[in-house]
């Protein structure tokens, strides 16, 4: 459960800091599809690692259908959310919204793979640290 607090905390750590960045480059208005693109990055992550995290506990094969459909379920939900409101409402998400979304997918995908690379057991059974 500690790779899910360090995530929790590096991801909204991550999220702050491009967020400050594009509003004190663009404005408001990229603080928004910012916003609204790390949360449909952020919270199917942290539900998706929460899962990967509990399935460490059970059978490796538990461990690789986790990470295999959480992927899945991240990007549906990112994917679907990002069509929605572009198709929605297309005045205020445009090709803008698209870049917030890909940079925090790929920025807390990386992060959750290298958090989760760390916590794989040794040989001798120990977990790295």
């Amino acid at each position: 459960m500690k790779s899910l607090g360090w995530f929790i905390f590096g991801a909204l750590a991550f999220g702050v800091l491009a967020l400050g960045c594009g509003y004190f480059g663009w404005g408001t208005e990229m603080l928004v599809q910012g916003s609204v693109a790390f949360v449909l990055t952020f919270v199917p992550a942290v539900g998706t690692l929460a899962w990967v995290v509990y399935s460490y506990r059970t059978a490796p094969e538990m461990m690789l259908l986790a990470s295999l459909g959480g992927s899945g379920v991240r990007m549906a939900i990112a994917l679907g959310g990002g069509i929605l409101l572009t198709k929605s409402q297309p005045e205020t998400f445009d090709k803008a919204f698209w870049s917030w979304l890909l940079l925090f997918y790929l920025g807390l995908l990386g992060f959750e793979i290298t958090l989760l690379v760390r916590h794989q057991p040794n040989p001798n059974g120990s977990t790295q640290s």
